[in-house]
């Protein structure tokens, strides 16, 4: 586990193996920093001449390794690239975050220490260095039968600052409880269908939230289900060996307040039921829970940071497989709230499980909604992987979403709510089909379906499906399951304090 702590001494004097400078795009002058200066002087004018000679530019991500042969305490000085000064965000330096971990990695440096005087306002930006250092050191091995094990790790990285500061020992804290509950959540969404059925999470939900953890634990099961009228969520289940369940998580610090509800598909592997989903990346399918992965590392933050705000989550826990006993296209089911689904497609299945969670926490006195989904195809065609979609029926609740991922780097994208898409889910059997057979507003009508079950309390729908994945590995994204969302959450359950306010209200128009 990397230590992570605040360094105020001279830089020079640092004893950590790796001094990682962050450098913007240069315009034929040197940061006017004393410590990076100082650096420089000691190496010959190394760093200078990266500059001059064009083999280093200060471009976002780029990375430059420069060995110090003796001249330092350290054996190795980190030039990562931030761009331009002006275009400086916290999400620029996650990226650079997670490109310097990995090169930290690949030299085998087991203590590092950031030079941060070279950026503008430092402190601003140690959160997020954190989180990057976390996300892109991150690796799933649990499968593998041999790790690398001359590979130390990190064990120790320091921040080189003016000075110390209450909101830097903070931001330290915050970063590593944010970059470890992603972390967690790609785990889950990465470890295989058949390690980690509804069975297996609900295990790990038991040791992960124990009586100390502030969050109380209720488990409906199949029989339950029934008891409560959950027909959509129980249809889905029925083509599996594999129990099901809803587990429902209880964090409650303030007497009397409401609480908000989070709600995630938690589908553990989907294999389209009898409507099946082709061959071709079927395996990715493991991930289709990421919206209940993202819900449950959010939890596991919530016992860390203890935000006094009262939260009731809730995860539909099952698998979707074709069988004899699997629900069919042309079934009629019932959901929770009385409404009656023809299912029309039975690869539109998230959206039945979501149905009877939705009006679980609603029947709870929740105040406020927002269910998390990779739950349309759609989605990706609309925004590629650079965006989640958010839908919703309340403006303000939409916008504080948005505001919200301004700060957390997890992109949003809103989609409207017409009524007439309303229309695209008219049944000749059922008040509902549970998926339109056109192929027309796959993302939008699958949230117009999800808000029949929310009775007009204030509710957002992220369909995350289109960031469920990373092809590739870059900054702190690495190849697999992306763990998004959590961030996201973490800054709704934490406040608007921690949210970028626009300057601008939203123009978007026609959310309902």
């Amino acid at each position: 586990m990397t230590q992570f702590s605040i360094l105020t001494q001279p830089i020079l004097t640092t004893t950590a193996e790796a001094i990682i400078v962050p450098l913007p795009v240069s315009k034929g002058s040197f940061p006017n920093s004393k410590p990076f200066h100082s650096i420089d002087d000691a190496l010959g004018k190394a760093l200078t001449d990266l500059y001059n000679r064009k083999i280093f530019t200060g471009k976002k991500n780029e990375i430059h390794a420069v060995h110090t042969l003796g001249k330092l305490n350290s054996r190795v000085v980190i030039c990562v690239g931030v761009g331009e000064t002006k275009t400086l965000t916290p999400e620029v330096l996650r990226h650079a975050a997670g490109v310097a971990s990995r090169k930290l990695q690949e030299l085998r440096a087991t203590s590092a220490v950031w030079l941060l005087e070279t950026l503008p306002t430092p402190e601003k930006w140690v959160q997020a260095l954190v989180e990057g250092t976390f996300m892109g050191s991150y690796e799933y091995t649990d499968c593998r039968s041999s790790v690398e094990t001359t590979r130390e790790g990190l064990k120790s990285l320091e921040f080189a600052l003016p000075k110390a500061s209450t909101a830097a020992t903070a931001a330290l804290r915050s970063g590593g409880i944010v970059g470890q509950a992603v972390n967690t959540a790609r785990t889950l969404a990465n470890t295989p269908a058949n390690l980690l059925t509804p069975t297996h999470v609900l295990d790990w939900a038991k040791d992960q939230f124990k009586k100390s953890s502030g969050v109380t634990l209720e488990v409906i099961d199949a029989k339950k289900a029934k008891s409560l009228g959950m027909g959509l969520f129980l249809g889905v289940a029925q083509g599996s060996v594999e129990p099901p369940y809803m587990l429902v998580m209880r964090y409650l610090p303030v007497k009397g307040q409401k609480p908000v509800a989070l709600v995630g598909k938690g589908v553990t592997f989907d294999s389209g039921g009898i409507s099946i989903k082709p061959s071709a990346k079927m395996s990715d399918m493991k991930g289709d829970m990421s919206g209940a992965a993202a819900v449950l590392a959010t939890m596991v933050a919530v016992t860390q940071l203890k935000p006094k705000k009262n939260i009731i989550a809730i995860v539909g826990l099952t698998e979707n497989m074709p069988s004899g006993t699997a629900y069919r296209p042309s079934d009629v089911l019932t959901a929770m709230n009385g409404k009656t689904v023809e299912i029309t497609n039975t690869d539109a299945e998230g959206r039945l499980v979501l149905g009877d969670a939705l009006c679980y926490v609603v029947k709870e006195g929740a105040k406020e909604i927002v269910d998390l989904a990779t739950l349309t195809g759609a989605c990706s065609v609309a925004l590629g992987d650079v965006a989640a979609a958010i839908l919703g029926n309340d403006q303000a609740l939409v916008d504080r979403w948005l505001d919200i991922s301004t700060t957390t780097g997890e992109r949003l994208w809103q989609l409207p709510l017409y009524e007439e898409y309303l229309d695209y889910l008219k049944s000749d059997t059922a008040d509902l089909v549970n998926a339109s057979e056109g192929r027309l507003a796959g993302t939008c009508t699958g949230g117009k379906f999800l808000e029949q079950f929310v009775n007009g309390t204030p509710w957002v729908h992220l369909d995350i499906a289109s960031m469920m994945h990373y092809s590739s590995t870059s900054g702190y994204v690495v190849k697999g399951m992306s763990g998004v969302g959590v961030r996201n959450l973490v800054g709704y359950i934490l406040g608007p304090a921690n949210a970028v306010v626009r300057q601008k209200k939203s123009t978007r128009k026609g959310t309902k």
